[in-house]
């Protein structure tokens, strides 16, 4: 009898678990289970998207008939309720249940509602995290005077980023803490992004927050704890997400946050696997659990569940990378940072004049992380050195001199 595999997700990771799988066994059974309506498309590009640099049909990845190109079995708009790791059975809420001999659960998260008092008053609001969201962020910020960007993560500076950049709508980002980024970059990598961001067009209200939203002449009003009042159009956040577990909250699979695995992408239930944002998974690089969202983590742990459900025990180790534009310049996150590891050692060099910084980050005398704003010149030497787990023997600031970094 063939395997059955059931995979819950087509994001990265669920994608190129499917189709890695079916290289490893042509025969296989393999349903993958989908709760957008589209077939993959590429999550690092809406940026670019959102920018106006991308035509809306190149982010797609891959197309509906390629699925079944590939013998696999989609179901979109379609969500896993409850597995039953007992009869080995998923169940969705379309009522059909899909028998599995492995399960990889690849369900990411969905955008955290935005936590302001009197966000209800707000009807244009709107997360960022799918192609659906970027349709809509791009309709509605055209035709808005100003737009409102909260949050200072990853996804404020996206939305702050691609809004300005199409010079349609003011933008104005507020952030409670004193900068973009502040568990990673310094006061200086901070003020840098200001700088450039300044450059753009974008007004930034720091170490501030929104207590109050209101509507006043048709539009909405967001009242700040210091005193600043903004008129807006349409609000658009990023505040994290809430992981989709719900599938799992059975209590036999083991939860943190996200589904905890062992470095092999195992969870605590037999031939249940998970990978890409919801996986809380051993990281050997800082030896502790570790939870990562990025696109290439995501990918990688596809690759490693997809042969380990077909029986291999292969442990995953990898060095993720993040690389984007920062407002005319370039950003580049590797390897791990303070903001899921606290207490790294570190060091840093910048030029505002020259509009560059550069921070790395070391536990027990190993590099293991990077940030970079300006041109990313020795990042892939950096990558080899994380990768390669070396002691950094020789002074560490040597590793902040891109020529030191022969690529």
């Amino acid at each position: 009898m063939s395997r059955r595999y059931v995979i819950v997700g087509n994001g990265i990771a669920g994608q190129t678990a499917a189709e890695d799988l079916r290289k490893l066994d042509a025969d296989a059974s393999i349903v993958m289970i989908a709760a957008e309506r589209h077939p993959l498309y590429n999550r690092v590009a809406l940026p670019r998207y959102l920018r106006g640099q991308v035509r809306r049909e190149k982010v797609f990845m891959r197309k509906v008939e390629d699925y079944a190109r590939q013998n696999l079995e989609i179901h979109f708009e379609t969500w896993a309720t409850e597995v039953d790791v007992t009869r080995k059975v998923v169940r969705t809420n379309t009522g059909k249940e899909h028998a599995y001999d492995a399960l990889l659960v690849a369900t990411g998260g969905r955008p955290k509602p935005p936590p302001w008092p009197g966000c209800d008053e707000v009807s244009q609001t709107i997360g960022f995290q799918t192609l659906d969201d970027t349709d809509a962020i791009i309709e509605k910020a055209d035709t808005a005077e100003r737009v409102l960007v909260m949050g200072g993560s990853f996804i404020g500076y996206e939305l702050a980023e691609g809004v300005s950049f199409r010079k349609k709508a003011q933008l104005t980002w507020i952030m409670r803490g004193p900068w973009f980024l502040r568990y990673v970059l310094d006061e200086e990598g901070g003020q840098l992004c200001r700088q450039l961001g300044e450059a753009q067009g974008v007004e930034f209200v720091t170490s501030d927050e929104v207590q109050k939203f209101s509507r006043l002449n048709g539009r909405f009003l967001a009242e700040t704890v210091n005193g600043k009042r903004v008129e807006f159009d349409l609000l658009t956040y990023g505040v994290g997400l809430d992981y989709y577990t719900e599938p799992v909250n059975g209590g036999t699979v083991k939860l943190d946050k996200g589904i905890v695995t062992d470095s092999k992408l195992r969870t605590s239930a037999p031939d249940v696997y998970a990978a890409g944002d919801i996986a809380v998974f051993y990281d050997l690089m800082v030896e502790r659990h570790n939870q990562m969202g990025t696109w290439d983590n995501a990918e990688a742990h596809g690759r490693v569940a997809a042969r380990n459900m077909a029986g291999a025990d292969e442990d995953f180790f990898d060095v993720p990378t993040y690389t984007t534009t920062m407002f005319g310049s370039t950003l580049a996150v590797m390897g791990v940072t303070p903001d899921v590891q606290p207490g790294l050692e570190s060091v840093r060099t910048y030029s505002f004049e020259e509009k560059f910084y550069r921070k790395l980050f070391f536990k027990d005398d190993r590099l293991v992380g990077a940030i970079m704003i300006g041109p990313p010149k020795g990042r892939k030497k950096l990558i080899e050195i994380m990768r390669s787990r070396q002691h950094i023997d020789r002074p560490k600031q040597e590793l902040l001199d891109p020529n030191n970094l022969k690529d």
